[in-house]
């Protein structure tokens, strides 16, 4: 027959496992729900932003980002195509106030000439003519400068805060970190 010392430290070890089970499950749940609240995941369909993203890729993007901080030149964000509603992805390259254009493949902000364009793909030199960037809004292009799916196309346009959806944090293939990238 067993002692009352001896039940009371089956009935609490059996009551200790409960507790540590509960708090793994609450923990997980808590985990959960900020990566899937906070981060969202998106498997990249296309090679728009080659070479930084590569077709197949996993990215997560911030989704509370747009509402504490304005956005940086080399930001990549996440938004919806109005035309077909899919998720694009396109690196910011032109800010609120002031004007971009395009001449013989390279990018010229506000009348001197801007950024190194040896990281992005173009078999062709870009075109495109000059755009003044509306106050609070920002102008958009593909890391493939070539694929035009981005603020070149008058669909798309210049995109404010209430147009982009995330930032995009974080890449699973080689779980790389992204920050600004002018």
């Amino acid at each position: 027959m067993k002692t009352r010392t001896e039940r009371y430290r089956n009935e609490h070890r059996a009551q200790s496992v409960l507790g540590w089970i509960f708090a793994g499950i609450l923990g997980l749940a808590l985990v959960l729900g900020v990566l899937f609240l906070w981060f969202s995941p998106v498997y990249i369909a296309d090679e728009s932003m080659t070479p930084t993203l590569q077709e197949g890729d996993t990215v997560f993007y911030d989704r509370l980002y747009r509402h504490f901080h304005g956005f940086q030149r080399g930001d990549m964000i996440v938004f919806r195509d109005p035309e077909t509603d899919a998720i694009l992805i396109k690196r910011v390259i032109a800010l609120g106030g002031e004007t971009i254009e395009g001449k013989n493949g390279v990018l010229i902000i506000d009348g001197q000439y801007g950024l190194d364009e040896h990281r992005y793909h173009a078999s062709e030199p870009i075109d495109f003519p000059k755009t003044a960037v509306p106050e609070g809004k920002v102008f958009v292009l593909s890391d493939d400068r070539n694929y035009g799916e981005d603020s070149r196309k008058g669909t798309i346009g210049c995109l404010g805060p209430e147009d982009i959806i995330g930032i995009v944090r974080v890449r699973l293939r080689d779980f790389t970190f992204f920050t600004h990238d002018p």
